[in-house]
């Protein structure tokens, strides 16, 4: 099987140094969403929303909430020949991805915006939405969107 998605990928250590954030926006109750989808799904896109970023640091991808709580659970029932995800947020976010044909790192695929794009096979799929920032209270109010687009 040919598994191809595209990704602006950072793969390189950063060096911190001290910040501070001055209001750090509230998570909504709807927030962390999870999805079924199948090809033609609608409404496209389906939208995902919450607070980017944890205290769990990545070699890659910036910091994300706790390896068993992601913000997202998309299981798709069947492959899909195209489908994006992408994120917008006020800062700069990451878009950490694991399912059954691997892990995806993407960061400034979209100016400060990540994407992961092309084949996905069905399965389960779980999606962090990260930050550079490190705070476990979460930094960037995003939304998550996933379209055959």
């Amino acid at each position: 099987m040919n598994i191809f998605k595209t990704s602006a990928t950072v793969f390189a250590a950063c060096a911190f140094g001290a910040s501070a954030v001055v209001a750090m926006p509230q998570a909504a109750r709807a927030d962390y969403q999870s999805f079924n989808l199948a090809p033609g799904f609608m409404p496209d896109p389906a939208v995902g929303t919450g607070l980017s970023g944890g205290s769990r640091a990545t070699n890659d991808c910036g910091y994300v909430d706790a390896a068993n709580a992601p913000d997202h659970v998309v299981t798709l029932t069947r492959p899909f020949q195209f489908l994006r995800a992408s994120v917008e947020a006020e800062g700069d976010v990451t878009l950490l991805i694991t399912g059954p044909d691997g892990r995806y790192c993407s960061d400034d695929a979209n100016g400060l915006m990540p994407e992961v794009s092309g084949f996905w096979p069905a399965g389960t799929y779980q999606i962090w939405v990260g930050d550079f920032v490190g705070d476990r209270s979460g930094t960037y109010r995003y939304e998550l969107y996933l379209s055959e687009e």
